[in-house]
């Protein structure tokens, strides 16, 4: 069932479709003029794919949220706006914590490629696949990655990775699991260490969990655009859910105070 929408969010909602004619310019960029990308998407779908209860929900007040195609291509130009300081600093941080001679690196919920495309720049010898529930975004990521040889996307569910044991050197996750129920955060960080190898690192970047600041980041951003598992996000603690999946050497670095880039071993 999807959450309704708060007044304020629905007052967003009702601005946005009132005003889409000199809005949708501003929110979409250049690179998708004369693409369809509903039907782009729609061909490059696993049709092996299911989609779980949580992911049908609306997010970030899009109807239908990441199944609908204006999520893929609207969300780079949001996102950049609301990261700070800015996008690129954090997708780089990011990107430095995986170590400089992982040769296979697996990015999971990978959006629309923004951070894909920082490891791949930054480990040209490496070969980085990223993977995302939405074929949408899918699409979206590889048209923007074309310039890269060391990339590609699959569309694919994290809970059920279409990859055997032990065939990564390091998996990331960005901005994923503040949208994500707990149940199903922990089905993926448990296919992350299935698939990474021994030794094998995985990196996860998003918001800080725990104290006010955060808190109050994170509400501040759920009120705004609906961000159906925040609360559970923000109650809970990826460490927690790592140490229980059975990583080791689990730590968190506070970036901002507003976020956090969390790491552990296989």
């Amino acid at each position: 069932m999807k959450l309704a929408l708060s007044p304020l969010q629905q007052g967003i909602v009702n601005f946005l479709q009132s005003n889409e004619t000199w809005l949708r310019p501003l929110l979409t960029e250049r690179i998708f003029d004369g693409v369809d990308v509903q039907a782009e998407g729609d061909k490059l779908a696993n049709p092996a794919v299911t989609y779980p209860d949580y992911y049908k929900q609306d997010f970030h007040s899009v109807d239908g949220g990441y199944l609908n195609k204006d999520a893929a291509i609207t969300y780079d130009p949001i996102t950049k706006q609301i990261l700070v300081p800015n996008e690129t600093f954090l997708r780089d941080e990011t990107a430095a914590a995986i170590p400089a001679d992982a040769k296979t690196v697996l990015d999971l919920g990978c959006g629309t490629g923004t951070a894909t495309r920082a490891i791949a720049s930054r480990l040209t010898s490496a070969q980085v696949t990223g993977v995302d529930l939405s074929p949408y975004m899918v699409f979206a990521a590889q048209l923007k990655a074309k310039s890269l040889s060391n990339i590609s996307f699959i569309h694919a569910n994290a809970e059920i990775l279409p990859f055997d044991d032990n065939s990564f050197d390091a998996i990331t996750a960005s901005l994923l699991f503040h949208e994500t129920p707990l149940h199903a955060a922990l089905n993926i960080i448990k296919e992350a260490r299935r698939v990474l190898k021994p030794n094998g690192k995985f990196v996860v970047f998003d918001g800080a969990q725990g104290d006010a600041l955060a808190k109050l980041g994170g509400n501040i951003s759920s009120s705004l655009f609906l961000e159906p598992y925040a609360d559970q996000f923000l109650s809970s603690n990826i460490l927690d859910l790592m140490r229980e999946a059975g990583f080791s050497k689990v730590e968190s670095r506070p970036l901002l105070m507003i976020y956090e880039i969390r790491t552990a071993t296989k």
